[in-house]
């Protein structure tokens, strides 16, 4: 979703990038000659240019979203404030490694981290914490519902590229828009699919195929049946904001009387927002967790004003953290294949 890598020096994205990384935010496994089509430039000129925002770190990868209720995990989000934040580096360590956690952030602000597993039940989540050490304090949300996942958002561009139809060019484009939802039952093959896919969405089938020992029409097969199952829900590139001159911020909102037609013009405004990159319904102490991203503190101040004003009558309380590192971040962590 997002990333947060340091660079020395800003990256100015001129107009055809942008709109590659548009392009590629709407699916990732688009071909150069798609691209190419779309920005009106030849295939080479396009893979020279993806090539370049890697080398810059501007796109640190390609990655796949999946949803974890359909593979039996739930999300939970666990915001840690710690004894020492000496300590900081030692933790960061010993929790990247950890299998069941698909995401860990450092924040500026009352938190620390913030931790993200997938799991099966509560009893794991408890065993989760109770590893824990050196914690002074911890908040923890469950995920239900998620209102809007965007890898660029309109804040970092400002064009309109019509839709267009592709066929047969390996993004498998067509097939999100007949996803179905219906239940699978996945093999080990499936998992591992899912795995490198997951690790680099823009991988060919071919070379799927060779690392799976399949053919490729079966490798083609199974990526359209994960797709129609709603397992697979995107592909997408991994965008270093911070190389763009971007920060990202997350915001808790608790809310007080909140109607269905307020929950309900709330969620289309989040829907429609240029800032907002995420934004879920949770459980705990707070109602939802958002992320925004935006150019510097005045632009924070705006966005959060803004939003106040418009939901001022319901508003109850909110918090805000500054995302400034970014340990791990993947949707399919490793223990899910071991698990299986």
């Amino acid at each position: 979703m997002r990333v947060l890598a340091q660079n020395e020096q800003k990256v100015k994205l001129d107009v055809i990038n942008q709109k590659l990384l548009y392009l590629l935010a709407q699916n990732a496994r688009y071909s150069y000659s798609t691209l190419a089509k779309q920005v009106k430039l030849s295939r080479e000129a396009v893979k020279q240019r993806m090539q370049r925002l890697q080398e810059k770190q501007v796109i640190l990868g390609f990655q796949t979203l999946i949803d974890p209720q359909k593979l039996g995990l739930a999300s939970f989000h666990l915001f840690m404030q710690l004894n020492n934040p000496q300590q900081a580096e030692e933790i960061s360590t010993k929790l990247t490694a950890d299998g069941d956690i698909n995401a860990l952030i450092q924040y500026q602000g009352r938190f620390d981290f913030e931790v993200a597993y997938l799991l099966k039940d509560l009893p794991s989540l408890n065993q989760k914490i109770t590893e824990l050490k050196d914690i002074r304090n911890y908040e923890l949300c469950f995920l239900l519902k998620t209102i809007i996942s965007k890898t660029y958002p309109q804040c970092m561009y400002d064009f309109k590229i019509p839709g267009f139809k592709v066929s047969k060019d390996g993004s498998f484009q067509s097939h999100f828009s007949k996803a179905k939802g219906e239940k699978i039952k996945l093999d080990q093959h499936d998992l591992k699919l899912l795995q490198l896919l997951c690790q680099d969405a823009r991988m060919s089938t071919v070379n799927l195929a060779s690392k799976l020992k399949l053919s490729v029409d079966t490798v083609i097969y199974r990526i359209k049946k994960l797709i129609s199952a709603q397992i697979i829900q995107e592909f997408r590139p991994t965008i270093n904001y911070a190389a763009l001159g971007y920060s990202v911020y997350a915001l808790f909102f608790r809310f007080k009387n909140l109607t269905k037609e307020k929950e309900a013009k709330f969620k289309q405004y989040i829907q429609q927002h240029r800032n907002f990159l995420w934004s879920v319904q949770c459980l705990g102490p707070f109602n939802n967790i958002s992320y925004i991203i935006v150019k510097d503190t005045f632009d924070f101040h705006k966005v959060v004003n803004q939003f106040r004003e418009e939901f001022h009558d319901v508003l109850d309380s909110y918090e805000s953290l500054l995302s400034f590192a970014e340990y791990k971040y993947t949707y399919f962590p490793e223990r899910i294949l071991n698990k299986k």
